[in-house]
């Protein structure tokens, strides 16, 4: 009986391994949607790697009005976290964001 669990424990071990070793690792994006659910107008956008927040990879061609969307295309990327500096009409700001699990910006109140 105490072999029949060290056999199960074992495959059970490997089996978790496999898994663990099979889950996809997570893609740097090529692009980024930005959603603006502010009443108002996104004036400036720029997305940069967190490591060198000085050089950004992209940025908005022209302002985006409250409620509407924009696609910005960023090439190709290494790593995870970026930057993003944006400017509205009455304020900016910036934040570190995590992108590969969802290369998607909704911009709040």
């Amino acid at each position: 009986m105490f072999r029949v669990f060290l056999v199960g424990a074992a495959l059970a071990a490997a089996a978790s391994g496999a898994l663990a070793a099979s889950a996809k690792k997570p893609k740097p994006p090529t692009a980024i949607e930005i959603l603006n659910q502010r009443s108002l107008k996104l004036e400036s956008f720029t997305i940069a790697p967190a490591d060198m927040p000085d050089k950004p990879l992209a940025k908005l061609a022209k302002p985006i009005a409250g409620g509407a969307k924009a696609k910005l295309n960023m090439g190709r990327t290494k790593g995870c976290a970026f930057v993003a500096t944006w400017k509205f009409e009455d304020a900016g700001d910036q934040a570190e964001v995590d992108l590969c699990n969802d290369p998607k910006i909704v911009l709040t109140d």
